[in-house]
């Protein structure tokens, strides 16, 4: 089944001519909620069913948080009438899904070329060269400024690798 029109108007950045509306439900749910008419909305329940729906809306309201609040709190008064979105209890909440995940990667990620620095025994100038990039941008990757791309990463710790187990001395 393709999705009707003015639903797959309200997807505009996805091909709807070849989107499976069953595979993609929290996709066509999410976006008929966050902007679709009362009909849309009403087609959508119709179409999935109530329990699929307020597991799509469940599943944003106390997790991914991805709809805009005033839609999630709507929803939220519609299901959960005795729990306000977390993030209108504590204004503090509402950073922490998402934040405190991506602080403790950029760490990790920040550890892991570190380490392959290290490792390599090179000065950050050659290690820099030989990942294709320069001395002043591994540094902001160093520094946890700027995420590097997992092919860096992957790249920082096969050179690491390569030569800490050569034995060669650390450049400076």
């Amino acid at each position: 089944m393709t999705l009707p029109d003015d639903i797959a108007d309200l997807i505009w950045n996805y091909d709807t001519r070849t989107l499976d509306p069953e595979a993609s439900s929290e996709l066509v749910i999410r976006s008929v909620l966050r902007i679709g008419s009362w009909d849309q909305i009403r087609w959508a329940f119709s179409y999935y069913g109530s329990p699929r729906v307020e597991a799509v809306i469940e599943r944003d309201y106390f997790g991914a948080r991805s709809l805009p609040v005033s839609i999630r709190a709507f929803w939220g008064v519609v299901f959960w009438p005795d729990s306000p979105p977390p993030e209108l209890a504590d204004p503090m909440e509402r950073w922490r899904p998402t934040r405190s995940k991506q602080m403790d990667e950029t760490a990790e990620v920040r550890s892991r070329l570190n380490a392959a620095l290290d490792a390599s025994r090179l000065s950050q100038t050659a290690f820099a060269a030989l990942l294709g990039t320069s001395q002043p941008r591994l540094s902001s990757y160093l520094s946890g400024k700027v995420s590097p791309s997992a092919k860096l990463l992957i790249r920082a710790e096969r050179v690491a690798r390569a030569f800490s187990s050569n034995g060669s001395a650390r450049e400076t």
